[in-house]
This record gives C-alpha cells, structure tokens and sequence, in this order.
C-alpha cells in the first residue's frame, strides 16, 4: 500500500516526519494483517478546515484530532491505485494535546496517525472499552512512547 503524508507544513519543524508518520500507519497495517494494495493519505489540516471538515461530514461543531474516511469498499472502477482510505488529523489539536500530555508534537501526531489508521481499519472509541482497545493497539506500534 502506498501511504502519502499531505500538510505537514502546517506542523513544528521537528513534527515534520512524513517517512516516520508512514512508518506508523504501515506498522498499524503489518499488526492487523492488511495486505491489500491502494492508497492511504494522511492530511494535516488547519483549525478552521478540520472543523468545517468535522461539520460537513459528521455534523459536528467542535474541535476533533481525527477524522478518517475509508473508501476501500467504494474504490470502483478507478485506474492506478485505489484509494484505501484518507486520515485527517487536525495540527491544532495535536499541538494542544500534546502539550496536555506533556510530551512532544511529533510523538502526538504518530499516536494520531496510529488512531486514524485503526479507524480506517473499522475500529471506533465510541465506549471507554473500544477506546481502551484502540490505546492498546497505539501502543504496540509505538513502543517507548506514552500517549
């Protein structure tokens, strides 16, 4: 699978890590077994886009960390590589988080990446227990850092 990293721009110089943000979702893909071909895209967006992206598709008007769209049962008849899926993360969240866990942006955004990889995979934190089991995974492909 092909995994594309878009706005990072938007993020801290030292955040800026798109081989090691791929990494992540690759690692996530290995642990659940995914072997099929396409495209994943991670994007970074601002407040504003993430919150209107937020509005747009889930009727939701607050600030969120991650939105993630999976088209691999939709892909149709496309040429080249399919699309698997698009993870949205929200560069402003993961300032603010990771200022609230007390740890650094890029270690935020590869827990992000990491979470929105799971979603695309059919994982949700809809219940304390889901969300637990999530943070398990998370952690399994970023052993050493703490979410």
């Amino acid at each position: 699978m092909t995994i594309r990293v878009f706005g990072a721009a938007l993020l801290p110089p030292a955040a800026r890590r798109p081989r090691t943000i791929s990494a992540v979702c690759r690692r996530v893909l290995v642990l659940e077994k995914v072997r099929s071909g396409g495209e994943l895209s991670v994007v970074f967006l601002d407040r504003r886009r993430m919150r209107a992206l937020n509005r747009r598709f889930l009727g939701r008007t607050h600030d969120t960390d991650v939105i993630a769209f999976c088209y691999a049962e939709d892909a149709g008849p496309l040429k080249g590589e399919k699309p698997f899926g698009d993870v949205f993360i929200s560069a402003y969240q993961a300032r603010l988080q990771a200022a609230d866990q007390g740890h650094d942006v890029l270690t935020e955004v590869l827990f992000l990446a990491a979470h929105g990889t799971l979603h695309l995979l059919g994982y949700d934190d809809d219940t304390a227990r889901r969300r637990a089991a999530m943070f398990r995974k998370q952690r399994l492909v970023l052993p050493g850092r703490r979410p």
